[in-house]
């Protein structure tokens, strides 16, 4: 059987209100027998104070006219109502001076009476009338004082003269209320039936019907099918609900048809650049093979020229621009043709030496200090160490190109507390602005005269193989930062 909180909206609704209806029908039933029953009693203590007043006015009125036979048969009248079931005159003591049941006159009252007539006695102060409640039997016990009239049968010194029993029968009344009882419950639990019923036809029209048709709605656009949704029809919270509803999916087509405008055009833009990649890296190919024999050739010329020939130092301009284009050819085969990525386990301190050895090579006469502080000379990582050092050579050649004329460039590796590869570049010079910061990125975007714009898209390339990420910090004037991670998966343990 399923918990509650597993259960769905109705039948949660349902249990909610049987157990409602339940608890307020029986509060109302138990309300309604106690104040029944408290009717009974009332109205039985009415008889009682009927019966003893008309009993006792009898009795002093036959006492002082001296007819004391009188007042058995007036006992007797009085008694033949069908409520009154004894009528007795006890003494003191528990003796039975006059009762409506001639044969118990003169003895001794049976135990029951004896105790109810004890403990009335015992209090106190006794109450004039005293109720004493024995199953459908309401028995009361009333003091007769000793009055003027009866002194010519008790002493002056008897204060009482005996106390007057009465007792009632309510089964009559209290069978009456049984049965009441019961068709009290049949008409509580047929009220609760046709509330449930109510309820339950309202909780379907009103919140079930159009959860449900909003449910389907939304396990259809699940599986992909937007569709317009039902207009909403009622103007209450489930009417909003499913006009927010119908707004959220008409933004979620607007934002689907815009996603696959922007994959079509990406789709497009990258089949144009995988077709200009292979007739770039076949441009390149065919370029470079004979620009390289150019260059030769030059270096040739130049050597055989003597230093006193003004056309000596055309030669030496020829061959720097010759490497400059051989250089930019290089990148753009690099950018189409990517090589494939040879990993090994290597000390990544490796990779940063060589790179900047290399750039140390092209600093053009500026004065720059490098600060490296590498890994311990056990740690291995599993990467490929020269993409890795193309990747610090280029952030290196960037750092000198940002600085004027003197500063200082820090390399820092380290280990990561989930064991990843973190490695830092940092330099103080002219910054990156803002607006390019989101850019430098981009193939072909480059803030240098000769630059080619392909060294930090090559480079993200390259740390994206690695399953790595790349990002930069820069404030202008102050300097650049470039953090690398190397997530675990493509380190070495």
């Amino acid at each position: 059987m399923r918990h509650p909180k597993n259960w769905n909206l109705r039948s949660k609704v349902l249990l909610h209100i049987i157990v409602f209806g339940a608890s307020a029908a029986i509060i109302l039933t138990f309300i309604y027998i106690r104040t029944e029953k408290w009717l009974i009693q009332a109205t039985s203590r009415q008889k009682i104070q009927i019966v003893s007043s008309l009993v006792n006015a009898s009795l002093f009125r036959a006492m002082k006219a001296g007819h004391e036979q009188e007042v058995q048969s007036i006992m007797q009248e009085i008694a033949s109502s069908a409520a009154i079931q004894t009528i007795r005159i006890l003494s003191p003591q528990g003796k039975v001076l006059r009762s409506t049941q001639g044969q118990e006159i003169g003895a001794p009252a049976d135990g029951q009476i004896q105790k109810s007539l004890r403990g009335f006695l015992s209090r106190d102060i006794p109450s004039e009338i005293s109720m004493v409640k024995a199953k459908s039997l309401a028995q009361s016990f009333i003091l007769i004082e000793n009055r003027k009239e009866c002194l010519g049968c008790h002493a002056p010194s008897e204060k009482i003269t005996g106390i007057l029993e009465v007792e009632v029968d309510n089964s009559e009344a209290e069978s009456s209320l049984r049965k009441n009882q019961w068709k009290g419950l049949v008409a509580a639990l047929a009220a609760l039936s046709l509330l449930t019923f109510i309820i339950l036809r309202l909780f379907e029209r009103i919140i079930n019907r159009p959860i449900s048709q909003l449910k389907k709605n939304m396990e259809s656009y699940q599986v992909g099918h937007l569709a317009p949704s039902a207009a909403a029809v009622k103007h209450d919270e489930i009417g909003s609900l499913v006009e927010s509803f119908n707004l959220t999916v008409g933004r979620l087509e607007e934002a689907h048809r815009k996603i696959k405008e922007l994959y079509n055009q990406r789709i497009e833009k990258a089949e144009h650049l995988a077709a200009f990649g292979e007739l770039a890296a076949g441009l390149v190919h065919d370029v470079k093979n004979p620009l390289s024999g150019i260059r030769g050739a030059i270096e040739i010329i130049s050597q055989k020229t003597p230093q006193s020939d003004p056309q000596k130092e055309i030669f030496g301009e020829v061959l720097v621009q010759t490497d400059k284009i051989i250089t930019i050819l290089q990148d753009a085969l690099n950018y189409a043709k990517p090589s494939a990525a040879n990993f090994r386990f290597v000390n990544p301190n490796l990779c940063a030496e060589n790179a900047i050895r290399l750039a140390e090579t092209q600093m053009k006469g500026k004065e720059i200090r490098f600060h490296f502080q590498g890994l311990e000379p056990e740690s291995r990582f599993y990467l490929d160490p020269d993409k890795i050092q193309d990747v610090l050579l280029n952030l290196i050649l960037n750092s000198i190109s940002a600085i004027q004329k003197k500063g200082q460039i820090e390399i820092r590796m380290q280990q990561g507390p989930g064991k990843e590869l973190q490695i830092r570049v940092s330099d103080d010079g002219q910054g990156i602005p803002e607006a390019h910061r989101d850019q430098i990125f981009n193939p072909f975007f480059s803030t240098k005269k000769e630059g080619t714009g392909l060294g930090l898209s090559i480079s993200k390339r390259i740390i994206e193989i690695h399953q790595g990420s790349i990002r930069v910090e820069s404030q202008v004037g102050k300097g650049t930062t470039f953090f690398i991670e190397i997530p675990p998966s493509s380190v070495g343990r």
